[in-house]
C-alpha cells in the first residue's frame, strides 16, 4: 500500500515539473521599464513560442493576472499571430506582479510573468543652509534630503553662481552618493559679494531643485569672541575701550557690528546697558552718560551685520571691570528721625535721586545753631544728644572727591499726636514678602505722610531699623526682603505738620508653621524658636537648662546605675544565703560557746567560702572537744569518725575504753555552734580523775579571730593522716607554781584554762 501512495506522489510530481518546463518554453514577455513613475500607463507584451507543447494543435487563449488576480479583458488586446499584449492606464502599486497564461477551457498554465514598479523623482532638498569658517576659510554647505528611496539611487548635484567685476562666476560639485553637504574650497567663493547656491537632486525617474540661497558668505560666518584689550576713565561719567577680534580672525579689517555690555558691581542701581557700535577692530569705544565713581563690568560681542538674517552673534567676551571718575554725591537721603526727650535716633538710606558717584561714602550729621558736629560715620544711622533749642539737623554724604549738599532734617519733639487705627491687617505675599494694611486717622489732624518701620525679632544682637516713608493717602503697603519663619516687629507712624502721631505696633510674619524647638524655661524667661504667631502655650517647671550634650551625660549614668541597681537586687534575692555568708558572716563569740561533738557540716556551717586553689583557710572554732586516741590506731581520713565524739566529759566513766572523750559540755547541748578547738592526747585520758575545771571567759580585749594580729589563738588545723599523734607537740603541762608569765598566757587564750592540769601524776 506504501508502494502505491509513494507512486502516485512521484507521478503528481512529475507531471507538474513537466508542465512547468513547458510552460517556461512557451512564451517571451516584455516592459518598456521594470520602473516606472507612478501613475503612469504601463505596457506589457507576451509572445507564444511555435514549438509550445501547451499550444500545438489546441485550441486555446491568453489571459493576464495582475498580483494574481485575472485582469479585465477589456485591457488586453492582440497584437499579432501568437503575440498578445497588456495596458494598465495607470500603475500606484508600488511593486506589480504581472503574468502571461496560456488557457484550454477553463485550465490555464502561467508561461511567463514580470515584475513593474512604481517610483517617485526624488524629494526637493530641504533647508539648505551654509556658514563660513573663518579659520579654515571653507565655505560649508548642507540639506535636508527628504525621504529617500532605498532601491533607486539619488545623486546631488551643488551649484554656486556669483558675478565678480561684470562676469558671472559658477562652479558644480557632484555630491557622492549617501553625503549631503559639501565644502566649498575657498577660491569658489568671493568673501564679501553676494552669492546664489542651490542643490538639485536627481536619479532615474527625475530631478528636483532647492531653492536658490542669496548671501554674502562673511556675514555667514560665526566669530570667536572679541577681546577687550583696554578701559580708560577719561572723563566723567565716561568710559573709553580698546578692543580685537579674535587672534584666528584679526586678518579682517572691515566694519563688523558689536555690542558692549555694561553692568554696575556693588551698586545698588544695579543696571545693565547695552550699547551698539559698528566699528572697524582695533578702533576706539566709547560710553558716556554713566554713574560717577561706579564700578562697571563689561563684555563684548561681535557679529557681521545687525541687518543680516544669516549672521549670529558670538559668545560673549571675558568680562573687564572699570570705573568711572567720581565726584561729589547727589541727590538727597530719606530720613527718619526719632526723639526721646534729648535721645535721638536718626535712620537714613538713599532715595530714588541719590547717586554716591563714588565709594567708601561716610555721612555726617551737624546741627547749625549752635554748630557742632553731631556724629560722624559710615552706617546707615546714628544716635545721639539733642539740646532743647536745636530745631533742626543736617545730612550729607561724602566720598573721595567731596561733600553731597545738606540734607535738612527737621526735630519733632512733639510724639503725642493721633495714632492710626491698629485694626492693621498682615496678608503674606510670598516667603519673603509681606503686605501691610491699616486704618485711617483721625479727621481733626492733618495727617502729612507714613513712616512704616520694621526690624527682624530673631537676630543676636538686635537687627538695624528699616524704614519706607509713605505718601498720606497710602493705606497699604508691601514689604520685601523678609526671612520666612522669622517674627518682624513693625511699626506704622502718622506724620503731621507739628509732630509725630503714636504708632500702631505689630508683629508679622512671611510664612509660618510649627515651632520647630519646644520653649526653654526658667523662674525669670523662657524663649523659643516659634516660626509663627503663638496661639497657646502649656507651662511646665524647669530648675535647670539642659542642653543635648548635658542631657546625654545626665540620662545615660542614671539609665546605667538604674539597670544595676535592679540587677543587684534580683541578685540578692535570688543568692540570699550566699550574699548573707558573704556580707553578714557568722562571728564566733566564746562567751555564748559550748564543748560539743564536731561535724563537718555544722562547722563549717555560716564560714566565708574559699578557693579550692589556694591553702585552706583556717578556721577559727567557737568551742572545742577533747579526743583521746589510741596509739595503734591512726587517723584514717581527714576528719574524726562520729562514734569518737559519742561521750562526753559529763560521764567521766572509768569504764570508758581508749577512745572515750572527755568533754566538757555546757548546759545547751544541743544547740547547733561551730566549734572553736580540739585538743588531741596521746594518751589515755580516762584515768583523769576529775572533769577539768569549766574555763571562764577572759576579760581580755584582744580578738579571738585577728588572723594578722600575733596574740590571737593559733588555728585550727587538720592534723596529718600519715603522722602519728603522738608527735602533736601543741599542749604541755604548766609549771605547778602560778607565775606572772602563766597568768598571762592564761588570759591570752581564756578558754585554754579548762584545760589546765594540776594532777600531773595521772597523764
Amino acid at each position: 500500500m506504501a508502494s502505491v501512495w509513494l507512486v502516485l506522489v512521484l507521478w503528481i510530481f512529475v507531471n507538474a515539473l513537466i508542465k512547468v518546463i513547458q510552460a517556461s518554453s512557451c512564451a517571451q514577455i516584455h516592459t518598456p521599464a521594470s520602473v516606472v513613475l507612478a501613475g503612469s500607463p504601463v505596457s506589457v507584451s507576451c509572445s507564444i513560442e511555435d514549438e509550445c507543447p501547451l499550444t500545438k494543435g489546441k485550441d486555446f487563449r491568453v489571459a493576464w493576472k495582475i498580483n494574481n488576480h485575472f485582469a479585465p479583458s477589456n485591457l488586453s488586446y492582440q497584437e499579432s499571430n501568437r503575440t498578445y499584449g497588456l495596458i494598465i492606464p495607470s500603475l500606484l502599486d508600488t511593486d506589480t506582479f504581472i503574468q502571461c497564461a496560456v488557457c484550454e477551457g477553463e485550465n490555464c498554465q502561467i508561461v511567463n510573468g514580470v515584475q513593474v514598479k512604481a517610483r517617485y523623482p526624488p524629494p526637493v532638498p530641504q533647508n539648505l543652509s551654509c556658514s563660513l569658517n573663518l579659520t579654515s576659510k571653507r565655505f560649508l554647505c548642507q540639506w535636508d534630503p527628504g525621504q529617500e528611496m532605498a532601491d533607486l539611487a539619488t545623486k546631488y548635484t551643488l551649484h554656486i553662481f556669483s558675478v565678480m567685476s561684470k562676469k558671472v562666476l559658477s562652479y558644480k560639485y557632484v555630491i557622492p552618493v549617501g553625503k549631503h553637504f559639501h565644502l566649498i574650497p575657498r577660491e569658489s567663493y568671493p568673501l564679501l559679494l553676494k552669492v546664489e547656491i542651490n542643490v538639485t537632486a536627481v536619479n532615474v525617474l527625475g530631478n528636483a531643485t532647492s531653492e536658490t540661497l542669496k548671501l554674502i558668505p562673511l556675514e555667514t560666518a560665526m566669530f570667536d569672541p572679541p577681546e577687550i584689550n583696554g578701559i580708560e576713565a577719561d572723563a566723567v561719567g565716561c568710559l573709553n575701550y580698546s578692543w580685537s577680534l579674535g587672534k584666528s580672525q584679526q586678518w579682517l579689517t572691515i566694519a563688523i557690528s558689536l555690542e558692549l555690555r555694561l553692568k554696575t558691581v556693588n551698586n545698588r542701581q544695579n543696571k545693565e546697558l547695552v550699547v551698539p557700535f559698528t566699528k572697524k577692530p582695533r578702533s576706539k569705544l566709547n560710553v558716556c552718560d554713566l554713574f560717577h565713581g561706579t564700578n562697571y563690568s563689561t563684555t563684548m560681542r561681535v557679529k557681521y551685520s545687525s541687518l543680516s538674517k544669516w549672521s549670529e552673534w558670538s559668545e560673549w567676551s571675558d568680562p573687564k571691570i572699570a570705573a568711572t571718575v567720581m565726584k561729589a554725591p547727589s541727590g538727597s537721603l530719606d530720613t527718619w528721625l526719632k526723639v526721646d526727650d534729648q535721645n535721638a535716633q536718626l535712620y537714613w538710606k538713599p532715595s530714588e535721586n541719590f547717586r554716591a558717584n563714588g565709594w567708601n561714602l561716610f555721612y555726617t550729621v551737624e546741627s547749625m545753631e549752635p554748630k557742632k558736629i553731631l556724629c560722624v560715620t559710615q552706617e546707615s544711622h546714628c544716635f545721639f544728644n539733642l539740646i532743647e533749642r536745636v530745631e533742626k539737623v543736617y545730612l550729607r554724604a561724602t566720598n573721595a572727591a567731596a561733600s553731597s549738599n545738606h540734607t535738612e532734617v527737621p526735630v519733632y519733639r512733639n510724639r503725642g499726636l493721633g495714632s492710626v487705627s491698629c485694626s492693621s491687617n498682615v496678608h503674606p505675599q510670598s516667603e519673603t514678602s509681606v503686605e501691610i494694611e491699616w486704618g485711617g486717622t483721625p479727621t481733626s489732624l492733618s495727617v502729612t505722610g507714613y513712616v512704616l518701620e520694621w526690624r527682624s525679632l530673631n537676630e543676636m544682637p538686635a537687627a538695624p531699623l528699616s524704614f519706607t516713608l509713605m505718601d498720606k493717602n497710602i493705606s497699604s503697603t508691601i514689604l520685601t526682603g523678609l526671612r520666612p519663619y522669622q517674627p518682624y516687629e513693625v511699626s506704622i507712624y502718622p506724620k503731621y505738620d507739628k509732630g509725630i502721631g503714636i504708632p500702631c505696633t505689630l508683629v508679622a510674619y512671611s510664612i509660618q508653621k510649627a515651632s520647630s524647638v519646644a520653649p526653654v524655661l526658667n523662674t525669670r524667661e523662657y524663649s523659643n524658636e516659634r516660626n509663627g504667631t503663638i496661639r497657646g502655650k502649656q507651662s511646665l517647671v524647669v530648675h535647670q537648662n539642659l542642653n543635648g550634650i548635658e542631657m546625654m551625660l545626665f540620662v545615660i549614668p542614671a539609665c546605667i546605675g538604674l539597670s544595676l541597681l535592679v540587677f543587684v537586687v534580683f541578685a540578692c534575692f535570688g543568692k540570699h544565703e550566699r550574699v548573707k555568708m558573704c556580707l553578714w558572716p557568722i562571728i564566733p563569740d566564746p562567751a555564748n560557746s559550748s564543748i560539743k561533738r564536731w561535724t563537718t557540716t555544722d562547722s563549717m556551717q555560716g564560714m566565708p567560702p574559699f578557693k579550692e586553689d589556694k591553702e585552706p583557710v583556717l578556721v577559727y572554732l567557737s568551742h572545742f572537744s577533747l579526743l583521746d586516741l589510741d596509739e595503734k590506731e591512726p587517723f584514717k581520713s581527714d576528719y574524726v569518725k562520729e562514734n569518737q565524739w559519742s561521750h562526753h566529759i559529763d560521764s567521766c566513766d572509768e569504764s570508758h575504753s581508749s577512745f572515750q572523750t572527755c568533754v566538757r559540755c555546757d548546759s545547751e547541748l544541743d544547740r547547733d555552734s561551730v566549734p572553736y578547738a580540739t585538743v588531741l592526747f596521746d594518751g589515755p585520758y580516762q584515768n583523769h580523775s576529775s572533769c577539768p575545771p569549766p574555763y571562764v571567759r577572759s576579760e581580755s580585749t584582744q580578738p579571738l579571730l585577728g588572723v594578722d594580729d600575733p596574740g590571737s589563738p593559733p588555728p585550727y588545723e587538720n592534723v596529718s593522716p600519715r603522722g602519728s599523734v603522738s608527735k602533736v607537740q601543741r599542749f604541755t603541762a604548766f609549771p605547778q607554781n602560778p607565775t606572772e608569765e602563766n597568768e598571762e598566757l592564761w588570759e591570752e587564750f581564756p578558754m585554754l584554762r579548762s584545760l589546765e592540769i594540776t594532777d600531773t601524776d595521772h597523764i
